[in-house]
């Protein structure tokens, strides 16, 4: 088995298996896909993107999905 590798998923540090896709993360994290724009290390996924973009060390996931509904019902 392969050692786990540390991620940040919205600034809290998560050990995922190193062949973790973003789409998995989703799936784990229980976002609804649909309503969830995904950065990686800054740049915005394209939800295609999903189950081929595979967590590595280090890397910085921010899922915006209730930030974005809050702002909606803001205006």
């Amino acid at each position: 088995m392969a050692a786990k590798v540390t991620i940040f998923a919205n600034g809290k540090a998560r050990q995922v298996d190193p062949d973790k896709t973003v789409a998995a993360m989703i799936r784990e994290l229980k976002l609804a896909p649909a309503a969830v724009l995904v950065e990686r290390n800054g740049r915005a996924l394209l939800r295609q993107e999903w189950e081929k973009e595979k967590v590595e060390h280090g890397d910085r996931l921010e899922e915006l999905a209730e930030a974005a509904r809050k702002e909606t019902r803001k205006n």
